[in-house]
């Protein structure tokens, strides 16, 4: 037998529900709580810092929650439910509502709205609510029919009179003017709708100052000139819209197999949908079109590139455009790019360069990319999850995107997981391409993430809750805990007290207590302080208020975080001897041991699992005996860890495993062994 030395360049392939011997030698069989950095690894996940609890867990279960960004400074989540909708800031402050009518549109549950913003202004769409046009109607009378222009009276001496000009006996040239005095101005003709209804389509809420803001219907612009013939309903009325979206100036609205662009907007008026004139088209005009297709269409999602806007349907997709990329009412044509399945529940989302969408299995989810190439060329796609086939559940409900950090996640409100697939790209090289997963601390009910600030709401047994995290924040082995948190919910306790008789602290919570969760208590790095580093487990009570209890001394004066562990956990696959692209997986290989390259770390385990027996763990520790620095958090920038295993690399199973309060960093990893070729020669 031969003695051999093999290497993990990095673990920053992902997980791969591939069997192991089809894996990349850089993929794993499960990351849980992982973030892969081209530049630092895999690193542990950020932890999350509460902010506030927003209500009951009950009070916006199966909410649509959103996201409103003003600038850098100020930003804000929301969310639809029970006929009402309410906004916090990022600090969890609950910010002043006002509303004047419109309430019975908010009636809805998670997916039946779409929101999306524009400067001061968030418009609403319930997509269950059918549109109309109003039943008030336009006022005043005919006075007289001519048959030309040539044949109306002087304008002087008919003021305020309607006279339509009829040209042919074609209804599609008839026409309706109005003088004013002195001269005669096209108009609308008496007695038909004014326009549409404004309760049945999106409304809007407007920011009117920090943490203020008003809900109300939108005034729609009426019918100006013409009849229902030259200057007929939009495309949309009589159907549910489903999606809306901004695009060359205009708003879109998608409804059945239709596309609604609005006139180009003047200031913020995105609202007319009726032509400006009923004797001559304007490329000012309304586009509205719809899709030509065999196959039965609903257009679910839009999402404008450069070369037009991409309309998603359950079963197909087109591109809008232009051959001068103006969108007009003459120049707008739609043609069919792709026949690719859609979830019509998740809308996709753009990644920079790509656009991501999936569909859905009875089980699990696939997951597509897709690159638009230039107009009349087919776009390209890949499929993102083909190594990870069955990992995501069908039960995901979002998607999210992070342009700046190459990766989109998703999840749905009945999980804590969020599963995530990142890339990185030099040139035409793409150089990661993971897939991994976060365990939140609660039921995911929304996520987002805005310049590496991420926000998210989690739904406890009792509480909703607002929690924050940086990514990309990665600490100095003199970094506070408060800098870059390893754990969850952490926050300082309200007060803290002292009981001499009992000798116990305690630290109370501004948070409930959530079954399940491992609490932990965690001394920030103060000057001076002989505490530095420490963490503790704690019981819990709940007499007087949600707390942690520590036994043993007085506590009080130290300065504590307080939250709940997240675990890490990264499950590597079987070991075999590679040769280039060739697995030897018939061979006889023993392992002997696997020698882990850790960066900025604390204390981290490996936990080995032989067949048939239970885990053990072997602790890498990262102070060296006799060794404990005051003022800082314990972690090391470098170090080697040695795991020693001797079995059969089909005996058993490892994986990587922290739930401290600190950051862990894997960078590479080398396994030692003995490997035989049983007395074969391989060609």
């Amino acid at each position: 037998m031969a003695n051999i030395t093999q290497q993990i360049p990095n673990f920053l392939g992902g997980v791969s529900t591939q069997p192991d011997d089809q894996k990349q030698v850089n993929q794993v069989n499960e990351i849980i709580n992982g973030y892969p950095d081209p530049t630092f690894g895999l690193i542990k996940r950020p932890g999350f810092s509460f902010k506030a609890n927003l209500g009951s867990a009950s009070s916006y279960a199966t909410g649509h929650w959103f996201y409103y960004r003003v600038s850098s400074t100020e930003a804000y989540v929301g969310v639809i439910k029970g006929g009402a909708i309410q906004l916090w800031n990022t600090d969890g402050v609950a910010s002043t509502m006002t509303s004047s009518t419109g309430q019975a549109y908010l009636n809805g549950n998670h997916n039946d709205f779409h929101v999306v913003s524009r400067q001061d202004q968030i418009l609403i769409l319930n997509k269950t609510v059918t549109t109309a046009m109003s039943s008030a109607v336009v006022s005043g009378s005919i006075t007289a029919t001519v048959a030309s222009i040539a044949n109306l009276p002087a304008a002087s001496g008919a003021s305020g009179q309607i006279y339509k000009v009829a040209n042919t006996s074609a209804a599609v040239d008839d026409f309706y003017v109005q003088s004013d005095g002195t001269t005669w101005n096209e108009t609308v003709k008496p007695g038909v709708k004014q326009g549409v209804d404004n309760t049945t389509v999106p409304h809007k809420l407007t920011r009117t100052g920090a943490g203020a803001f008003t809900f109300s219907p939108i005034t729609y612009d009426n019918r100006a000139v013409g009849d229902e013939t030259t200057n007929p309903d939009p495309g949309f009325i009589g159907s549910t819209i489903n999606y809306l979206f901004f695009a060359n100036n205009r708003l879109g609205f998608l409804s059945g197999d239709g596309v609604t662009l609005s006139q180009p907007a003047r200031g913020d008026n995105f609202f007319n949908f009726f032509v400006n004139s009923a004797q001559v088209q304007s490329d000012a005009d309304p586009i509205d079109l719809t899709c030509g297709s065999l196959r039965p269409v609903e257009l679910t999602a839009a999402v404008p590139v450069i070369q037009g806007v991409v309309l998603f349907s359950q079963q197909q997709q087109f591109m809008l455009f232009s051959d001068t990329s103006v969108l007009t009412p003459s120049q707008a044509v739609i043609k069919s790019i792709s026949n690719y399945e859609v979830d019509n529940v998740v809308s996709p989302v753009e990644t920079g360069t790509n656009i991501v969408f999936i569909n859905k299995t009875t089980d699990y989810c696939r997951v597509f990319g897709m690159q638009t190439q230039g107009q009349g060329a087919s776009p390209l796609f890949v499929d993102l999850g083909k190594t990870v086939t069955q990992y995501i559940p069908a039960s995901v409900s979002s998607m999210f995107s992070d342009t700046q950090n190459s990766f989109v996640g998703l999840y749905g409100q009945s999980s804590r997981k969020i599963y995530f697939y990142r890339s990185y790209t030099e040139g035409d090289q793409n150089l990661m391409r993971s897939w991994y997963s976060w365990e939140m601390p609660g039921n995911v009910q929304f996520f987002v993430t805005d310049t590496d600030t991420v926000v998210s709401v989690v739904k406890g047994d009792q509480q909703m809750t607002l929690l924050t995290s940086k990514l990309n924040a990665l600490p100095t082995s003199t970094s506070t805990v408060s800098g870059n948190p390893s754990f969850d919910f952490m926050v300082a306790p309200t007060s803290t007290s002292y009981d001499v008789t009992t000798k116990t602290t305690k630290l109370f919570l501004p948070f409930e207590l959530i079954p399940g969760l491992t609490p932990v208590c965690v001394q920030d790095a103060t000057q001076g302080s002989v505490e530095s580093g420490l963490f503790l487990t704690p019981t819990t009570g709940t007499t007087g208020g949600a707390h942690y209890i520590l036994s043993g001394k007085d506590y009080t004066s130290v300065n504590w975080k307080v939250g709940y562990k997240l675990d890490f956990s990264v499950k590597l696959p079987r070991f075999y001897y590679r040769s280039g692209d060739t697995v030897d997986f018939t061979a006889y290989l023993t392992v002997a041991r696997v020698k882990f390259s850790i960066g900025l770390s604390g204390e981290v385990e490996f936990r080995l699992t032989p067949r048939g027996q239970t885990e053990a763990a072997t602790i890498g520790h990262i102070l060296e005996a006799g060794y404990s620095p005051l003022n800082q958090v314990p972690i090391e920038e470098q170090n080697v860890f040695t795991v020693p295993i001797n079995q059969r690399n089909t005996n058993y199973s490892l994986r990587v495993f922290s739930n401290t309060p600190y950051i862990v960093s894997l960078n590479s990893a080398m396994w030692e062994g003995n490997y035989s070729t049983k007395y074969y020669r391989r060609s």
